[in-house]
């Protein structure tokens, strides 16, 4: 007997999930602490913004294995919900810690994953969320990224198999950013709840979720 086939079967398939950071943080942030303000501090080489006030961002998520149907190449996206007058800078995807606490970043197709800003993913991001019923809060917008070369200037998408080889039987990794002052000011960046949205180029699949300063017991 045949086994049923339903029309979604057809649909590219591309799956991630959010997850609570797997790595401490810089100075120690444990896996609960997703949202820090920082003033300015000493130099630390992963980290873009230590000369500026800064409000750190970061989550975990886990690609699970999966087949990638139906896609010949696609680029991994991230946008989140953050105050107009804020700018987001991200890390490379980090898979560990290396010597001196420094990150070690995923890789794919043998090159770092890192990100570049994209107006489109932001855009995407606003209409996926306002189908939801949610409108966008005044003084708020959607920040996007889609990954990108080594010189963050143009958009990486990554062929099947270099996704498959990548995720294998299932990648782990944590994602870093940080929040600075578009008009530079020499003030604290209070910390507040940023939304992200995990999504890609060739799919119709998204995911919503919340970070908080305070985590909710109900996210473990």
């Amino acid at each position: 007997m045949a086994d049923a086939k339903f029309p979604q079967d057809d649909k590219p398939e591309f799956r991630i999930r959010p997850r609570l950071p797997a790595i401490d943080g810089i100075f120690n942030l444990g896996p609960d602490v997703l949202i820090a303000s920082h003033d300015p501090h000493e130099r630390i080489r992963e980290h873009l913004h230590d000369h500026l006030p800064h409000m750190h961002i970061r989550y975990g998520f886990e690609i699970p294995r999966q087949s990638f149907h139906g896609i010949s190449e696609a680029a991994l996206q991230v946008m989140m919900f953050i105050k107009a007058e804020h700018r987001v800078d991200c890390n490379p995807v980090f898979v560990a810690r290396g010597p001196g606490a420094e990150g070690v970043c995923l890789k794919i197709a043998g090159e770092d994953v890192h990100w570049v800003h994209n107006v489109e993913a932001g855009n995407k991001a606003a209409k996926l969320f306002e189908r939801t019923g949610r409108r966008i809060t005044k003084g708020y917008r959607f920040s996007g990224f889609t990954t990108s070369d080594l010189e963050e200037r143009k958009v990486r998408r990554y062929s099947r198999l270099e996704l498959l080889a990548a995720v294998g039987l299932g990648l782990r990794c944590d994602q870093h950013f940080q929040a600075t002052w578009i008009e530079p000011k020499d003030e604290p960046i209070e910390p507040y709840d940023v939304i992200i949205c995990l999504a890609d180029d060739a799919t119709d699949y998204c995911t919503f979720f919340r970070l908080q300063p305070t985590i909710s017991l109900g996210a473990f």
